[in-house]
């Protein structure tokens, strides 16, 4: 019974860090694409509402 409930935990902190690591490297690749000019243009291009 302790290793089913040890194995759960272990899954869930495992799907947790891969969630807190995808959050973070998605967040610093955005950072990343909002500090180059190029990419900024390109961005404010495919959101301006001007048909």
């Amino acid at each position: 019974m302790n290793s089913v409930f040890t194995k759960v935990s272990n899954l869930r902190m495992n799907r947790i860090s891969k969630i807190a690591i995808t959050l973070g490297s998605s967040t610093f690749f955005l950072y990343a694409l909002g500090q180059s000019p190029i990419f900024k243009n390109i961005l404010v291009g495919a959101f301006s509402c001007s048909g």
